[in-house]
């Protein structure tokens, strides 16, 4: 995904949000509509307000690996 994609905003099928949650599962809300509609992509890391990029720390794209 580019810098230029990002500052677009969020879409209809694409989602950003800033971190990965470890006990709340919201987002998995985003995950069933994209997985019952045309699909979508969910971006961790990346403020959805701000458009800011974060990052995720390393340990959790360890876990996201699981």
């Amino acid at each position: 995904m580019t810098y230029e994609e990002i500052k677009k905003g969020e879409t209809n099928r694409l989602e950003f949000k800033r971190e990965i949650p470890t006990h709340d599962k919201r987002y998995l809300k985003t995950v069933v509509a994209f997985a019952n509609g045309l699909g979508g992509s969910i971006v961790f890391g990346i403020d959805d307000k701000t458009l800011d990029i974060v990052g995720v720390p390393d340990d959790m794209l360890r876990k996201m690996e699981d």
